[in-house]
């Protein structure tokens, strides 16, 4: 059974909402505002729940300034974007200048105005355990062309002892535009408020990354992990090497980095990429995804004193493992573009399958 119930009024008077889902035992929270993961409860080995989602305790949090983007559907592009510029078509579009030196470059398309802070409209499936959502942005609406339509669907089912959150992402445009989605769940499998996450084990199907500039643009090489922090191809804490003596760990403060995870082929059906145990109590994940790379980051900038449940976020407290096309591809035409339109539809899939070892 799906539950809703007030998140509180946005300053134009609208209602935001939670949406519960349950599969009788896992249960994830999501609001229609930004189509935003609230929260994760999900057992360990003993049985316990807890909540394993970074993010706040009420409407306001979100509204704030929340560089984090906790939880959010980030688009229509997330990350960095050189000199925040899309060509496309023989037109050059102009996203927000927000990140950088001097604010020269754009980091997921618009901190303000954003998917992660839209208010989406929401139909429950309770038959299908699912939540749909839509968005609309007009043609030339942060800065892309296009008139558009976003849609998120959140589910959540039990296979066998596992509980599995798919998370669906589409867009429908009548004109060529530019979408890289994501969406930015920071996930601490000892709970939320459990402190730091280098003590989990990761294991990633990626066999290259992609390195940064030092304005944290990709720099426009695919470098294979071997001999690198970057090599997480066999069990790894996330601990290991994140302050290894290494420039392109110098530059993201830990990682903060797109991986280009193998088997990429457009159109397939989700393909395992990461596989995360906490070893205390027993959680794991298995993220599966359909897009080319998946961006790491351990949270490195982390800082929120009012978090849910009186918790404080540090860094690296949280990993966030976000799905997309390779950052800046629209700048690298021998990538995989994330150019779309009428006679071909955005559609992207996330699979989150929490159960555990031991």
């Amino acid at each position: 059974m799906i539950k809703t119930t007030s998140f509180g009024t946005l300053p134009d008077g609208r209602e935001a909402h939670v949406i519960e889902l349950s599969d009788g035992v896992a249960r994830v929270r999501v609001s229609d505002y930004g189509a935003t993961v609230l929260g994760i409860d999900v057992p360990d080995r003993a049985g316990a729940l807890a909540d394993v989602a970074l993010g706040f305790g009420d409407l306001a949090g979100y509204l704030g300034p929340n560089p984090a983007f906790y939880g959010g559907t980030v688009g229509p592009v997330a990350n960095r974007t050189d000199r925040a510029e899309v060509p496309l078509g023989g037109t050059v579009y102009h996203l927000a200048h927000n990140d950088g030196p001097g604010l020269a470059n754009n980091n997921h398309t618009d901190a303000e105005r954003g998917l992660h802070r839209r208010l989406w409209d929401a139909a429950a499936d309770d038959a299908a355990n699912t939540v749909r959502m839509s968005c609309r942005l007009a043609d030339g609406e942060l800065g892309l062309p296009g008139n558009r339509t976003f849609s998120a669907s959140f589910s959540l089912a039990a296979d066998g002892a596992a509980h599995v959150l798919t998370v669906a992402y589409g867009c429908e445009a009548d004109a060529p535009t530019y979408v890289s989605m994501t969406n930015h769940t920071y996930m601490n499998l000892a709970g939320h408020d459990a402190g730091p996450v280098l003590g989990e084990v990761v294991v990633a199907e990626a066999d290259s990354f992609l390195p940064l500039r030092p304005d944290c643009v990709s720099a426009g090489e695919i470098r294979p992990v071997a001999n690198t922090p970057f090599d997480f191809r066999s069990p790894r804490a996330l601990g290991d090497a994140v302050d290894a003596d290494d420039e392109q760990i110098k530059i993201g403060r830990g990682y903060d980095h797109c991986l280009c995870i193998r088997g990429w082929e457009p159109g397939a059906a989700p393909r395992p990429a990461l596989h995360v145990v906490e070893p205390v109590g027993g959680r794991a994940l298995d993220v599966l995804v359909t897009t080319p790379g998946a961006h790491l980051y351990t949270g490195n900038w982390l800082g929120d004193e009012d978090a849910k449940d009186g918790a404080s976020y540090t860094p690296r407290d949280g990993l966030a493992f976000e799905p997309e096309f390779y950052p800046d591809n629209i700048h690298h035409p021998e990538w995989p573009q994330a150019v779309w339109g009428p006679d071909r539809p955005y559609a992207q899939t996330i699979v989150y399958r929490f159960s555990t070892v031991g």
